[in-house]
């Protein structure tokens, strides 16, 4: 499967680049740590490749061209980049991969590469449609729901998806219908499928409220001060978070990947690890679309999109903007030094969080906290690399604590191996 041999491309050349963050950072546990998840990541895609047959969903559009690895294209799915990021979600399977049959793993992966890719799908759709809030949040729900539907129907979900898309994006038409499919027979046939079903549909509808509400960011529906409103209304752990933050969460849904994860564990997740699991993500998924925005802030502002981390620095100049293009936001220094401090205080929560109710034998969580920006901020690779390091220099600290943790309390931690 061509998407596969792309997606371990990816997962290589991510993880090679974070390897040599170790001769800049002390983070505090062996470099050997890092490459064994990251290897063992590329044994599971491997052996995933091996098990799938001709029928398995395509996801390539065919106008992208075998060699299309960074580059990004002029269409209604980014597939390179959501590709990329799906990379980054397939290591989320090494915290959980002991816990469940080599045939669970391979199943879990390959429904966590199908979801996110429905997920950039739907994405990059609304972004460069033209959809009102309704009619997002109708798609968003239409898509998203038919993926766990115990009772979903093909023909049904065809006929409500062609009334549900802009015309002139129809040619994605059939792969989201494919990957609905597949999705939901992976997920009805899970172990725990089932039993995890409402938290998979809070995170749904968190996810929907979400994206629906980047509408008000976009021209011609801008209305900034409306989301606003919305957004200081919406729930968050803290009391210190801002509007943008408490509405940052709700734009990435990585939570429901961990949920996918357990619905294919041997033994059922306690309700104390789900409970533990959905409060430290809560902290990952602000940093994910934190990041993910500051890196996209002026191709979006070029697409006449209002991003997060745009309103985090200048929300006076533009709270009231009608149409932001043209509008030059005159970025410095010290407004990137201000976001990346306040993105890696809630990537420390995130791993004290973890580090306070979750078991990591394993460092998972130290790898995924270095993982999540390398994914995240790969577009800078290789022209501003600085600004890579300048964040995972403020994460380092919480890093080390957090091994230093890990280690105490196992000292002979295993390094990850191609196993099975």
């Amino acid at each position: 499967m061509e998407d596969l041999e792309l997606l371990t491309r990816f997962v290589s050349k991510l993880g090679g680049y974070a390897e040599g963050m170790f001769d800049y950072h002390d983070f505090n546990f062996p470099k050997a740590a890092l490459r064994g998840h990251i290897d063992s990541v590329r044994g599971d895609l491997l052996r995933l490749r091996e098990s799938l047959h001709e029928a398995t969903v395509s996801l390539r559009p065919p106008t992208i061209g075998r060699d299309v690895v960074w580059d990004e294209a002029d269409q209604s799915w980014n597939y390179g980049q959501t590709l990329r990021s799906a990379g980054g979600i397939t290591m989320i399977s090494q915290y959980y991969r002991e816990r469940m049959t080599p045939e669970n793993l391979r199943r879990a992966m390959t429904a966590k590469v199908l979801h996110h890719c429905q997920a950039g799908l739907l994405d990059d759709l609304i972004d460069t449609g033209r959809y009102t809030f309704i009619e997002a949040k109708d798609l968003y729900h239409h898509c998203l729901a038919s993926l766990v539907d115990p009772g979903f129907e093909i023909n049904a979900f065809r006929k409500e998806l062609a009334l549900s898309l802009n015309q002139d994006q129809m040619s994605v038409f059939d792969l989201m219908t494919s990957i609905t499919s597949a999705f939901n027979q992976l997920y009805q046939d899970s172990p725990h499928g089932n039993d995890l079903f409402y938290e998979m549909e809070r995170i749904n509808d968190r996810h929907i409220l979400g994206q629906a509400l980047t509408m008000f960011q976009k021209h011609p529906n801008i209305d900034l001060p409306k989301l606003r409103r919305v957004a200081m209304g919406l729930s968050g752990p803290d009391s210190d978070l801002r509007w943008t933050e408490r509405l940052s969460p709700y734009l990435s849904g990585v939570p429901y990947y961990n949920l996918i994860d357990m619905s294919f564990l041997i033994e059922p997740p306690s309700r104390r690890e789900i409970d533990a699991m959905l409060r430290t993500w809560f902290y990952y998924d602000l940093v994910i679309t934190n990041l993910n925005h500051i890196v996209g802030l002026h191709k979006d502002l070029r697409a006449g999109i209002v991003n997060l981390a745009l309103l985090s620095v200048r929300e006076s100049e533009v709270l009231n903007l009608t149409s932001p293009q043209g509008f030059n936001p005159g970025l410095t220094i010290r407004d990137y030094e201000e976001l990346f401090t306040r993105t890696a205080e809630f990537s420390n929560r995130a791993l004290r969080a973890a580090m306070a109710s979750l078991e990591d034998e394993k460092l998972f969580y130290p790898f995924i906290t270095i993982m999540i920006p390398v994914v995240l901020m790969a577009d800078w690779i290789g022209n501003r690399d600085d600004m890579i390091h300048q964040y995972l220099g403020l994460i380092a600290p919480s890093i080390r604590e957090a091994a230093a943790q890990a280690l105490a309390e196992a000292p002979a931690v295993a390094v990850p191996q191609e196993s099975r």
